[in-house]
């Protein structure tokens, strides 16, 4: 087999079409090219022609992978799906996350790391929570629970559910309608327990922010702290 023709795309400039014997044969990113030493003229047979096919989904993949982290940091899990949405073969999937880790381009630490301080940001948010997210992001146990007990340690956590509970709080006094304490109590434990906090968390909580004369502003030595 020869190597007929090869022409740059007009679309997508750094790619190139390869024609064998008079017939399109595959289409390479030039950094495949040049990595294979294609010219015209050049005889092929069918292994190198797979070779370089497979080259071509290997460097196509890494690019995919790039794009898709470039919009904001992935865990490996979440890397390998996109790539498998995309019906790459496992062992490209493979190599291409190997490469992408080795590159710091794929770290699940800093990954978790970085979930959990934009989750905080956004509101508070308790352990529970936070393990079950990452856990569905498929991070390591041992890195979950390094990052949390770094990141939000029990002390935190109490002050984050403090903060929650008088927010919700001060929507109940601030209300025209009547809520009675029985309600108010089951509505604050229902908000804790779905943003990820802990039953013993939860019922310390209550106990001091609705007790008599509890303060629910700013001032409150446990809030915003």
């Amino acid at each position: 087999m020869v190597v007929t023709n090869i022409e740059r795309q007009k679309r997508r400039p750094k790619r190139v079409n390869v024609y064998i014997d008079g017939e399109f044969a595959v289409g390479l990113h030039e950094d495949v090219l040049f990595k294979f030493g294609l010219r015209k003229g050049d005889n092929v047979d069918r292994e190198t022609l797979v070779s370089i096919e497979s080259a071509e989904e290997s460097h196509f993949a890494k690019e995919k992978a790039l794009r898709f982290i470039g919009y904001r940091s992935r865990s490996e899990k979440e890397l390998r799906s996109k790539l498998r949405e995309k019906q790459f073969h496992p062992q490209v999937i493979e190599d291409t996350v190997r490469y992408l880790r080795e590159n710091r381009f794929l770290d699940d630490e800093a990954f978790a790391r970085s979930f959990v301080k934009d989750a905080l940001l956004r509101k508070p948010t308790g352990r529970l929570l936070l393990r079950r997210q990452l856990r569905l992001k498929g991070i390591d146990t041992g890195i979950i629970e390094e990052v949390l007990d770094e990141l939000v340690p029990q002390h935190d956590e109490d002050t984050l559910a403090i903060e929650a509970a008088s927010t919700l709080l001060k929507r109940f006094r601030a209300s025209r309608k009547k809520i009675d304490r029985e309600k108010q109590r089951a509505r604050l434990a229902s908000l804790l327990a779905r943003r990820g906090f802990g039953w013993p968390t939860i019922h310390a909580v209550l106990r001091r922010v609705l007790k008599p004369g509890a303060q629910t502003s700013d001032e409150d030595e446990g809030v915003n702290r």
